[in-house]
């Protein structure tokens, strides 16, 4: 006899159908009696749509729908966007759909290349190129043995079109680290929704999650991390810039007893080379920065050489 998964289960692991499914089951009530309880809240939905819901035939994806969905979690006693962030971005349509593998990509920004087109591709959604970065700022700490540590990055995301209610968030560490080893971290005015990572190269895609979509002309802060756990030695730490961003603060802060003996800035344009730029001053408290300003599409970075 075979056993259903848990309800908790399904709703960390999805699909969204069959966490819905599950939860409904669970509860007791039948799918007239849920869309009664609706009703009372303002919600109309119809015993079809929440049937196509349930079996995977269709899924939540405007507005309406979401708050529908909002209001399912509270009337069977689920935790808040449990539901919700099963869902991913809105399929794409019409011009998205042309327009979704070029804004997917990095080119060859950041390596390796098709692993990361591999992990990132899944997870683009319109959100995607209806965001862009006001400001950035990337704190990196280096382990004593020379292994990056924790990123921890702080945005302010600015929406120029549609509505969107989430970011992607990438990193790719050093080559022969082990991917599960990786570990993403919603720190401030977001939180997780779909993690992907690839099999068996260091690449880590993220989505952070708003807790509402942003109309145009409205900016989000919000903060999140990745934590390695193991690595290996590191000698350089790049960001790479899908699209433009105003100001741009990178800093990284070596571990005793290890410290580099040079640190450098890195920089490459579009997809051409990465070139090295100026020596930086290591500071006392072992901390480098560098800062940057109407930052076009591209990488910036700081590299360090050991002894």
């Amino acid at each position: 006899m075979s056993v259903r998964p848990d309800v908790d289960v399904l709703l960390r692991t999805g699909p969204f159908h069959e966490a819905l499914r599950a939860a409904i089951d669970r509860s007791g009530l039948t799918l007239e009696r849920l869309r009664e309880r609706l009703a009372r809240r303002g919600i109309h939905v119809s015993l079809a749509t929440l049937s196509y819901w349930r079996l995977g035939r269709s899924r939540p994806e405007r507005a309406d729908s979401l708050r529908a969905v909002q209001a399912i979690e509270a009337i069977l006693g689920l935790p808040r966007h449990s539901l919700e962030s099963l869902l991913g971005p809105p399929r794409p349509r019409g011009r998205w759909a042309a327009r979704r593998r070029a804004t997917g990509r990095y080119g060859s920004m950041l390596q390796p290349a098709q692993s990361l087109a591999e992990t990132v591709d899944e997870l683009v959604g319109p959100s995607d190129g209806n965001l862009r970065l006001w400001c950035q700022d990337d704190a990196v700490t280096v382990g004593g043995e020379g292994a990056i540590r924790r990123i921890h990055t702080r945005q302010v995301l600015l929406a120029v079109d549609g509505h969107p209610d989430r970011h992607l968030a990438v990193y790719c560490a050093d080559p022969g680290t082990d991917p599960d080893a990786i570990v993403p971290e919603a720190v401030e005015n977001c939180r997780l929704g779909r993690v992907r990572r690839h099999p068996a190269a260091p690449v880590i895609a993220v989505e952070l999650l708003f807790d509402h979509a942003l109309p145009a002309g409205q900016t989000h802060l919000l903060e999140y991390a990745f934590t390695v756990e193991g690595g290996t030695e590191a000698v350089d730490y790049r960001r790479a810039f899908r699209y433009p961003v105003g100001n741009y603060v990178m800093s990284v802060r070596f571990t005793e007893p290890r410290l580099p003996v040079r640190c450098f800035a890195l920089s490459q344009h579009d997809d051409g080379p990465v070139e090295r730029g100026a020596d930086l001053v290591l500071a006392p408290g072992r901390l480098v920065h560098l800062t940057a300003k109407d930052v076009p599409r591209g990488v910036l970075g700081i590299g360090w050489e050991w002894t």
